[in-house]
C-alpha cells in the first residue's frame, strides 16, 4: 500500500534527530470509563490547551519495516516531568493485513474506525478533549491521577489495546510528542496531508462529482486515485 507512505516518510524525516525513548507498556491503569469527567479544579495541568499545540494523527500501512513491532515512543518529556501545560502530540502508525484494504471503501472504512477507537479510550485521570474536525486533540490530567504515578507508557498501553480489538491491526507504533522544540506546524500540515488523503478515497468511493474549481481537495485528487489504481488494481 503506497497511500500514505509519503505521510511516513515525511514523519521519519520529521523525528529524526530529535531525542526519543521508548516507554514501557506493562505498567497497568485503571480505566476512567466513557463518563469521564474532569473539571478545571481537578485538573493538574493540560497537553495541548489553550493556543499550545494539540494534534492527533493516523496513518495506516502494510510495511512491517515502517511498523516492525508494537511499541509507544515519547519525543519530550512525560507527564509526571511536567507539572504544567505543555504542547501534545499524538500520532499512531498502524500496521494491518495484506487483506485488509483492498479497495477504496474498505481502505477509508478501516481508516475511519480506527481512528474512532481513540472514543473508547479512557484512562483514569487522563481526559481526552477530541474536536475531528480540526485533527485537533488535547487531554486533562488529574491532580490525583498525577499522584498516583499516571504516564504516557500506561495510556499507550490502554490505545495499543483498543487497536488490536480490531482484527485488522497486527502492529502499531503510537507517537507522543510534548517536546517544546518540536515542529508541531509541520507536524500539523503532515496530519492534515492524511486526512486530505482519507477524505479523497471517500469522493473516490462515492464516485462523487465535484467542481474541482471549488473543491478543497483538487491539489492531491489526481494524485490519490493514481495511488489507488496501484493499490487496488482489481477495483
Amino acid at each position: 500500500m503506497r497511500l500514505y507512505e509519503e505521510c511516513l516518510k515525511a514523519l521519519e524525516e520529521l523525528t529524526e534527530g530529535s531525542a526519543c525513548r521508548r516507554l514501557r507498556q506493562d505498567v497497568p491503569w485503571p480505566d476512567g470509563g466513557k463518563n469521564q469527567l474532569l473539571f478545571r479544579n481537578d485538573t493538574a495541568f493540560e497537553l495541548g490547551s489553550g493556543a499550545l499545540p494539540a494534534m492527533s494523527g493516523l496513518f495506516i500501512t502494510q510495511s512491517p519495516d515502517s511498523v516492525p513491532d508494537d511499541e509507544v515512543l515519547l519525543y519530550g518529556p512525560d507527564i509526571d516531568e511536567l507539572g504544567h501545560d505543555s504542547p501534545y502530540a499524538r500520532i499512531a502508525l498502524v500496521r494491518v493485513r495484506k487483506d485488509a484494504a483492498q479497495s477504496e471503501e474498505s481502505t477509508y472504512r478501516l481508516m475511519r474506525k480506527l481512528e474512532y477507537a481513540r472514543y473508547h479510550v479512557n484512562p483514569l485521570g487522563f481526559m481526552l478533549r477530541i474536536s475531528s474536525l480540526s485533527c485537533r486533540e488535547s487531554a486533562r490530567i488529574g491532580r490525583e491521577a498525577l499522584k498516583n504515578g499516571l504516564n504516557l507508557g500506561a495510556v499507550g498501553h490502554m490505545f495499543l489495546e483498543e487497536y488490536h480489538k480490531h482484527p485488522e491491526v497486527e502492529a502499531v507504533k503510537l507517537i507522543f510528542i510534548t517536546d517544546p522544540a518540536f515542529p508541531y506546524d509541520r507536524a500539523a500540515e503532515l496530519i492534515r496531508r492524511g486526512e486530505d488523503i482519507t477524505k479523497t478515497l471517500d469522493h473516490l468511493r462515492q464516485k462523487v462529482k465535484m467542481d474541482c474549481t471549488v473543491c478543497g481537495l483538487k491539489d492531491i485528487c489526481a494524485e490519490v486515485e493514481e495511488l489507488c489504481k496501484e493499490d487496488f488494481p482489481k477495483g
